[in-house]
């Protein structure tokens, strides 16, 4: 089985620079040169799911026969037929997607469910410049006119529903932006095939690019950040959560990824920046087979010096976006497609601190031998063997230049996930405990508190955890902050420039067993942070180890956030992904759960903040720590359903936001 790419973002950037320009339905000159003042035709074909027919009426028998010889033009997009004899409206909307003004120009499409019109005098491609179809009861489908190729579909709908959902203002788009974005769009594998009305086709568009548009819109509908505030060294580390299955239900497997980079960041003006991935350490633990109980370890562990760049863009809303294009590999029996993906690193209000939650996926195939030279060189598409999920989350912190053991000091608060793999068993844990620091090169370990979870051939187990309390224990760390040893033990982790965040990420393992774990740590306030008004960015990653050997991987989307209405309430907002396989060689599937719930919250101060969310089935308690500010909080996760043990756990960061 293929692991996941270290460093999410690495392999699919650097493929991402041979890439450029591949892709899309036109170039971005065709679009950046047409400002245009008359004779511009703008055209494209209007499409929709086969089964959704209030837009044109039956064909007559001569039309379907040719339907056969000539195909809609839906791009990457399966499941779509033409839309005959709709009117096409041109249009400019307001921010909220209404109309503004009279129609500028219609047009007919043909049998085919093509379409042209000529642009007025003076009217220029723009994100607010809407050709539109509108249907039985009103039903519309509508494309941002920001190239001359413009199509109609579901998808073209989607995106600028996103555009508007996110607050855009929608004639301030950069349109090369925006063609960029629809460009990657066409790249994923789409089938609205099973769509029997529209709303089932929006639904099926955001299981599969929702997080992808929405970290688009959020980099395109924002102005340029000062990057001279972010330069520097950097240390990573990042801890992820894999499933993988197999077409014939033959093998599966749940894997952790692990890996601890160094980076640096360079300001290149304008929001620009370059980022440089130097080195990487990394491990890799996987549990396959048929079934839990015939299931095996695979452990490996990997070094590299890399010394590659990648381009970034820095907004003002404290967004570092790095956008990797559609990627293929090839690796001897076996190839993968990864489809683009962007990474937004949200940074932590002034600081040298990023958090990332990517949500990425792969399919596998079968290889061939394209060119009879012995060597498979190419992906067959007709003949996938399995998919592959990806979730992780990543923290970026900058490396202080001189640090000393007198800078560390206070109380922090831990929180800390682990899983553990051997043949037949899996585990996962998540603790919670406060450290104090005196500045003199040691600290006093407080009592734990956690929950641990797993699966085994009987059925799933849980326990609750404990430790004791340990005082004066040794800590090392050098004068660039890598922490390389903790009670007395080597240990890999980082403080950051401000010393007031650390990080490990740890691993060991062997041909037997594979453990990872992840360490978060902020320093506490003295007294409880106000954060009654304060929206935070959700960054949630958790599994599920249910009866049934049913593996549930749940992640939150991009804009779901806690909203605090008060000092002991808030109301949590926003989508989450459910990857869901039952038996470890089960098949993948992916879901959207949009919420909009009420969390309770008992804030700790200079202690334990707890967040209570309860559902119909059960209760989701989040039990972690806010930093000085409440400008971020790092929380455990664990979910337990109504008079059952729980199965369910993860970590949860909570970025503070101007959004």
């Amino acid at each position: 089985m293929k692991k996941i790419n270290h460093i999410a973002f690495a392999s699919a950037l650097s493929s991402s620079l041979l890439l450029a320009g591949c892709g899309g339905s036109s170039s971005d000159s065709d679009a950046s040169e047409n400002s245009n003042t008359s004779d511009v035709s703008i055209s494209g074909t209007a499409s929709a799911p086969a089964a959704t027919v209030a837009f044109e009426s039956p064909p007559g028998a001569i039309e379907f026969a040719l339907s056969f010889f000539i195909s809609p033009a839906a791009a990457a997009v399966t499941g779509l037929d033409p839309i005959e004899g709709a009117t096409v409206e041109l249009i400019r909307v307001d921010n909220e997607g209404n109309q503004v003004g009279e129609v500028l120009a219609t047009s007919v499409t043909s049998i085919t469910g093509d379409y042209e019109l000529t642009l007025p005098q003076n009217v220029n491609l723009a994100g607010n410049l809407i050709v539109r179809i509108t249907g039985q009861n009103d039903t519309a489908l509508r494309a941002q006119v920001v190239d001359q190729d413009v199509d109609i579909s579901p998808v073209s709908e989607f995106v600028l529903r996103k555009f508007i959902s996110q607050g855009a203002e929608l004639d301030q788009l950069v349109v090369t932006d925006v063609v960029k974005l629809e460009g990657s769009v066409e790249e994923f594998d789409l089938s609205l095939s099973d769509s029997a009305n529209l709303e089932q086709a929006f639904a099926a568009l955001e299981d599969v690019i929702g997080d992808f548009v929405e970290n688009e819109v959020a980099v395109a509908k924002s102005d340029k950040g000062d990057g001279s505030a972010i330069t520097g060294n950097y240390r990573s580390a990042a801890f992820s959560f894999a499933l993988h299955d197999s077409e014939n239900n033959e093998i599966g497997t749940y894997a952790n990824d692990l890996w601890a980079s160094t980076f640096s960041f360079t300001n290149n003006g304008n929001g620009s920046i370059s980022v440089t991935h130097i080195a990487e350490d990394s491990s890799y633990g996987s549990l396959s087979g048929s079934a839990l109980n015939q299931s095996s370890v695979y452990y490996e562990v990997g070094s590299e010096d890399i010394d590659e760049s990648f381009p970034a863009t820095l907004t003002d809303s404290g967004i570092l976006s790095i956008s990797g294009e559609f990627e293929e590999e090839i690796s001897g029996d076996h190839g993968w497609r990864y489809p683009a993906h962007t990474y937004n690193l949200q940074q932590v209000t002034d600081t040298g601190l990023f958090f990332v939650l990517s949500n990425e996926a792969a399919v596998r195939y079968a290889t061939v031998d394209s060119n009879s030279d012995g060597e498979k060189d190419a992906v067959d598409p007709q003949q996938k063997t399995g998919d592959e999920v990806f979730r992780s989350l990543e923290v970026f912190s900058r490396q202080p230049e001189a640090f000393q053991n007198s800078d560390l000091t206070g109380n922090f608060g831990r929180v800390f996930v682990e899983s553990w793999l051997a043949g037949g068993v899996t585990e996962l844990a998540t603790e919670t405990n406060i450290l104090s620091f005196g500045g003199d090169g040691t600290y006093d370990y407080g009592q734990v508190s956690g929950h641990q979870i797993g699966l085994e051939a009987t059925g799933p187990t849980y326990s609750s955890l404990s430790e004791a309390a340990e005082v004066d224990q040794p800590l090392a760390i050098t004068a660039n902050g890598d922490i390389t040893s903790a009670g007395g033990e080597p240990a890999d982790g980082f403080i950051n420039d401000a010393f007031n965040f650390m990080a490990f990420a740890e691993a060991e393992g062997d041909q037997y067993n594979a453990e990872a774990s992840q360490t978060l740590l902020v320093k506490l306030p003295e007294t409880a942070p106000t954060v009654t008004g304060n929206q935070y960015r959700m960054l949630l990653t958790s599994m599920k180890l249910g009866s049934g050997e049913d593996f549930l991987m749940s992640s939150s989307k991009f804009n779901t956030y806690l909203t605090m209405t008060s000092e002991t309430a808030g109301t949590i907002g926003g989508a989450f992904f459910e990857v869901r396989k039952s038996g470890l060689a089960g098949d993948i599937n992916v879901t959207t759960d949009t919420v909009e719930t009420q969390a309770v919250v008992s804030l700790g101060g200079a202690g334990k903040t707890s967040i209570t969310i309860a559902g119909a089935d059960g209760t989701t308690v989040l039990d972690g720590f806010f930093n000085e500010d409440a400008s971020l909080g790092i929380f455990t996760l664990k979910w337990q359903e109504t008079n059952e043990d729980p199965d369910e756990l993860g970590l949860v960061v909570l970025i503070k936001t101007s959004e």
